[in-house]
């Protein structure tokens, strides 16, 4: 029963965060004010009422997914088992900022690889391809992943949890921070300016354009936050 209510609750909550930041910014983008925001959409290309659905389905079961894997170790029985800490003064003060950085920058680099992996023509259409149904991609598109992809995208946070100290407040943060970076990147637009895009560090960054590009191309920019794997393995498409 315990088990249950842990899995039903952290669920929920990705759940209520996908549908009101993912739905809100659908809905604001292309429904309530389409006209302000279409100079600054990337793509031209329509987008049907069947894709719609086909992100809202693919959402609820990376919901399901992030659900099991987030409360297998927060569960009473498993998270003692595992680095995470409550109490700030159980490790230096220092390693509560840093941390933040540090899974941030794992996170980068876990998912650059296992991207490309994933376009790999053995592993593309039994899992990835889900994701690329959406060419054009919207806000609700962020958690719109195959099963087997969703698993992977959320399963390497149990081994840091297990060998590396974590604040649960972290954990919290970097769970928002990742969520927004994704929608970010599925917003269909982009509302920053070239010169700024252009400039140090921003330069760095992974835009809205480069992942829209992303779905639109397949074959370049696999990065999640930053561009450093793309620049370093030559898979970046300038937007």
């Amino acid at each position: 029963m315990e088990e249950i209510f842990l899995f039903s609750k952290l669920s929920a909550i990705q759940l209520l965060r996908y549908f009101l930041l993912s739905g809100g910014a659908y809905l604001f983008i292309f429904r309530l004010a389409p006209g302000f925001f279409k100079k600054f959409q990337i793509q031209n290309s329509e987008i049907s009422k069947k894709q719609i659905l086909h992100e809202i389905k693919h959402s609820f079961s990376t919901v399901i997914i992030f659900g099991l894997i987030f409360s297998f170790f927060m569960h009473p029985k498993i998270k003692p088992l595992t680095m995470l800490y409550k109490n700030i003064n159980d490790y230096p003060v220092w390693w509560f900022f840093l941390s933040l950085p540090v899974v941030i920058l794992i996170n980068d680099t876990y998912f650059y690889w296992m991207h490309r992996t994933f376009h790999h023509p053995r592993f593309y259409k039994i899992s990835h391809q889900t994701h690329h149904v959406s060419t054009n991609p919207t806000p609700l598109a962020t958690y719109s992943f195959h099963p087997i992809e969703a698993f992977f995208e959320a399963a390497w946070i149990v081994p840091v949890v297990f060998f590396m100290p974590i604040h649960t407040t972290v954990l919290i943060v970097f769970s928002l921070i990742s969520f927004l970076n994704n929608l970010k990147g599925h917003l269909g637009v982009d509302l920053m300016p070239q010169k700024i895009k252009r400039a140090f560090p921003y330069k760095w960054v992974n835009t809205a354009t480069h992942h829209s590009h992303h779905h639109k191309y397949f074959n370049s920019n696999f990065g999640l936050y930053f561009l450093f794997w793309d620049k370093l393995m030559k898979t970046e498409r300038r937007s």
